[in-house]
């Protein structure tokens, strides 16, 4: 069938693809496993100038962890290689993804890419319900309102891969999502199509890095005084939450 092409992220100390590879291979689809920057101990000092850490800290109110570092510049990683391909599209599926029958069914619908982003999984997405797509399989897609969280799986264009990767800057927020998506046809698909295996039972490894550097956010009555605070305040509740 056709499909576009597929790359895992994974990492070569942290191999969780068995169960993934073993989907996609029953059924026929080709797929590239890209090894991701390590960072669960440190950031590796030869990736410190593609971060910002000061800036990050001060769009987050919290410091963000090494691990989140790493994994924002492995996705990166990735979109360079899409942007350099010649497939007007690519999908990207960390190691730990669990694709459902629905994922299979758009592959055809995603080859030449109906929107610039679309995110087979996500959470606390809020969308605007009125601009929506209908895919096959009784999945419909509606654009984000806001960048919400989870980069498990998703489909990204091309066009879009290249400004993620180059003209981006350097990295001030975690790889889900950064507000560059908001300027793109970015859409969130429901139901969800692709799931995280075993999160339940198991922390990923970016929680507990937050949680044993204690990474926690710095709520101060003064983001009332900032226009950014009531632009996203008005914007939830002038939208939908979907998940």
């Amino acid at each position: 069938m056709p499909f576009p092409p597929i790359y895992i992220l994974s990492l070569k100390a942290a191999q969780r693809f068995g169960p993934l590879v073993r989907m996609l291979e029953a059924r026929g689809l080709d797929y590239e496993i890209v090894w991701g920057v390590d960072g669960r101990e440190r950031l590796p000092a030869t990736h410190e100038h593609c971060v910002d850490r000061a800036g990050a800290e001060a769009r987050m109110g919290r410091p963000m962890s090494d691990g989140e570092f790493a994994c924002a510049l492995s996705h990166r990683l990735i979109y360079e290689r899409i942007a350099a391909g010649e497939a007007p599209s690519a999908i990207v599926l960390e190691d730990d993804a669990e694709p459902g029958e629905a994922f299979f069914d758009l592959g055809a619908a995603l080859v030449a890419p109906p929107c610039g982003l679309l995110l087979f999984d996500h959470k606390n997405t809020y969308v605007r319900v009125r601009d929506r797509l209908v895919l096959p399989g009784g999945v419909c897609a509606f654009r984000m309102a806001l960048p919400p969280f989870l980069a498990t799986g998703y489909m990204v264009s091309r066009e879009v891969a290249a400004h993620l990767a180059f003209r981006d800057g350097p990295v001030v927020q975690p790889s889900d999502w950064p507000d560059a998506i908001l300027q793109f046809d970015s859409y969130a698909c429901d139901p969800r199509v692709v799931t995280q295996r075993g999160k339940a039972a198991c922390p990923s490894s970016l929680e507990a890095g937050r949680q044993r550097h204690r990474h926690r956010r710095r709520k101060s009555l003064r983001r009332l005084l900032y226009r950014s605070y009531w632009r996203r305040w008005m914007t939830k509740r002038l939208a939908h939450k979907l998940a």
